[in-house]
Protein backbone atom coordinates (compact mmCIF):
# COMPACT_ATOMS: atom_id res chain seq x y z
CA UNK A 1 0.00 0.00 0.00
CA UNK A 2 1.60 3.55 -1.32
CA UNK A 3 0.31 6.66 0.87
CA UNK A 4 -0.89 9.40 -1.64
CA UNK A 5 -1.88 12.52 -0.93
CA UNK A 6 -5.24 14.00 -1.88
CA UNK A 7 -8.77 14.85 -0.36
CA UNK A 8 -9.72 11.66 0.72
CA UNK A 9 -12.58 12.03 -1.97
CA UNK A 10 -12.05 9.64 -4.40
CA UNK A 11 -9.69 9.57 -7.49
CA UNK A 12 -7.17 7.68 -5.59
CA UNK A 13 -3.98 9.73 -7.38
CA UNK A 14 -1.52 12.55 -5.90
CA UNK A 15 -2.63 16.23 -6.22
CA UNK A 16 -0.75 18.96 -7.28
CA UNK A 17 -0.66 21.87 -4.32
CA UNK A 18 -1.67 24.64 -6.59
CA UNK A 19 -4.21 22.01 -8.06
CA UNK A 20 -6.31 22.65 -3.79
CA UNK A 21 -8.59 25.67 -4.87
CA UNK A 22 -11.54 26.13 -2.80
CA UNK A 23 -14.90 26.15 -4.37
CA UNK A 24 -16.20 29.59 -4.74
CA UNK A 25 -19.25 29.39 -6.24
CA UNK A 26 -23.02 29.56 -4.63
CA UNK A 27 -23.71 26.89 -2.34
CA UNK A 28 -27.20 25.13 -2.80
CA UNK A 29 -29.92 27.28 -1.41
CA UNK A 30 -30.93 26.39 2.11
CA UNK A 31 -27.59 24.50 2.75
CA UNK A 32 -27.04 25.61 6.48
CA UNK A 33 -23.93 27.35 7.77
CA UNK A 34 -21.15 25.20 9.15
CA UNK A 35 -21.35 24.84 12.71
CA UNK A 36 -17.73 23.96 14.88
CA UNK A 37 -17.65 23.66 18.37
CA UNK A 38 -14.37 23.74 19.75
CA UNK A 39 -13.34 21.61 22.84
CA UNK A 40 -16.60 19.96 22.69
CA UNK A 41 -15.32 16.57 24.26
CA UNK A 42 -13.38 18.29 26.62
CA UNK A 43 -15.53 17.75 29.42
CA UNK A 44 -13.43 18.79 32.35
CA UNK A 45 -12.55 21.81 30.99
CA UNK A 46 -16.11 22.96 30.31
CA UNK A 47 -18.51 25.82 31.37
CA UNK A 48 -20.74 24.55 33.90
CA UNK A 49 -23.17 26.80 32.04
CA UNK A 50 -23.16 25.24 29.52
CA UNK A 51 -25.13 22.50 30.81
CA UNK A 52 -28.74 22.17 30.60
CA UNK A 53 -30.43 20.36 34.35
CA UNK A 54 -32.25 17.57 33.15
CA UNK A 55 -33.00 15.34 36.44
CA UNK A 56 -31.14 15.51 39.93
CA UNK A 57 -27.64 14.82 38.99
CA UNK A 58 -28.15 14.56 35.33
CA UNK A 59 -27.27 17.55 32.86
CA UNK A 60 -27.07 17.95 29.16
CA UNK A 61 -24.90 19.76 26.91
CA UNK A 62 -26.42 20.70 23.78
CA UNK A 63 -23.76 20.91 20.77
CA UNK A 64 -26.97 21.07 17.64
CA UNK A 65 -30.70 21.50 17.76
CA UNK A 66 -31.40 21.40 14.13
CA UNK A 67 -35.56 21.50 14.23
CA UNK A 68 -35.49 22.13 10.07
CA UNK A 69 -33.72 18.85 9.61
CA UNK A 70 -35.31 16.56 12.79
CA UNK A 71 -32.36 16.12 14.84
CA UNK A 72 -29.92 17.04 17.97
CA UNK A 73 -26.46 16.28 19.23
CA UNK A 74 -25.55 16.61 22.60
CA UNK A 75 -23.49 15.43 25.43
CA UNK A 76 -25.70 13.66 28.30
CA UNK A 77 -23.54 13.42 31.82
CA UNK A 78 -24.92 11.21 34.36
CA UNK A 79 -23.30 11.71 37.85
CA UNK A 80 -25.24 9.01 39.74
CA UNK A 81 -26.27 5.16 39.19
CA UNK A 82 -29.95 4.37 38.68
CA UNK A 83 -32.51 4.25 35.79
CA UNK A 84 -33.16 7.67 33.90
CA UNK A 85 -35.59 6.83 31.34
CA UNK A 86 -37.91 4.81 29.26
CA UNK A 87 -38.23 5.91 25.72
CA UNK A 88 -38.51 5.62 22.01
CA UNK A 89 -37.14 7.25 19.35
CA UNK A 90 -38.99 7.44 16.28
CA UNK A 91 -35.45 7.62 14.21
CA UNK A 92 -31.86 6.42 14.32
CA UNK A 93 -29.56 7.27 17.27
CA UNK A 94 -25.76 6.95 17.67
CA UNK A 95 -23.79 7.27 20.78
CA UNK A 96 -20.41 7.52 21.61
CA UNK A 97 -19.62 6.62 25.11
CA UNK A 98 -17.03 9.47 26.25
CA UNK A 99 -16.59 8.33 30.07
CA UNK A 100 -17.98 5.46 32.43
CA UNK A 101 -20.66 3.08 31.57
CA UNK A 102 -24.30 2.31 31.20
CA UNK A 103 -27.23 -0.15 28.97
CA UNK A 104 -30.42 -1.13 28.35
CA UNK A 105 -32.37 -3.45 31.06
CA UNK A 106 -34.05 -4.72 27.33
CA UNK A 107 -30.56 -5.49 25.75
CA UNK A 108 -27.04 -7.53 27.03
CA UNK A 109 -24.76 -5.13 25.57
CA UNK A 110 -22.84 -2.51 27.67
CA UNK A 111 -21.58 1.05 26.12
CA UNK A 112 -18.18 1.52 27.60
CA UNK A 113 -15.98 3.92 27.31
CA UNK A 114 -14.63 4.77 24.02
CA UNK A 115 -17.41 2.54 22.39
CA UNK A 116 -19.75 3.75 19.70
CA UNK A 117 -23.48 2.51 19.88
CA UNK A 118 -26.39 2.67 17.49
CA UNK A 119 -30.27 2.36 18.03
CA UNK A 120 -32.68 1.64 15.12
CA UNK A 121 -35.85 3.60 15.01
CA UNK A 122 -38.59 2.08 17.26
CA UNK A 123 -36.78 0.14 19.68
CA UNK A 124 -38.03 0.96 23.72
CA UNK A 125 -35.56 0.67 25.76
CA UNK A 126 -34.67 1.71 29.72
CA UNK A 127 -31.51 3.69 30.18
CA UNK A 128 -29.39 2.45 33.59
CA UNK A 129 -26.32 3.52 34.70
CA UNK A 130 -24.83 1.00 36.79
CA UNK A 131 -23.71 1.21 40.59
CA UNK A 132 -20.15 2.13 41.08
CA UNK A 133 -20.33 4.48 38.08
CA UNK A 134 -19.57 7.88 38.91
CA UNK A 135 -20.24 9.73 36.04
CA UNK A 136 -21.22 8.20 32.10
CA UNK A 137 -20.90 10.83 29.63
CA UNK A 138 -22.15 9.83 26.08
CA UNK A 139 -22.23 11.99 22.87
CA UNK A 140 -25.47 11.46 21.34
CA UNK A 141 -26.92 11.78 17.97
CA UNK A 142 -30.84 12.05 17.99
CA UNK A 143 -32.58 11.43 14.75
CA UNK A 144 -36.40 12.20 14.88
CA UNK A 145 -38.81 12.19 18.14
CA UNK A 146 -37.71 10.85 21.26
CA UNK A 147 -41.11 9.43 22.95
Amino acid sequence: MTATTGSGMGGGGAVDPDERIPYRGEQPYGVSDDLVVLGALDIDASDERLWVSQARDVTFRPLLLSVSQGYFVNILRVRRSGILSRHRHAGPVHALTLRGRWHYLEHDWWAEEGGYSFEPPGDIHTLEVPDGVEEMTTLFHVTGAYI
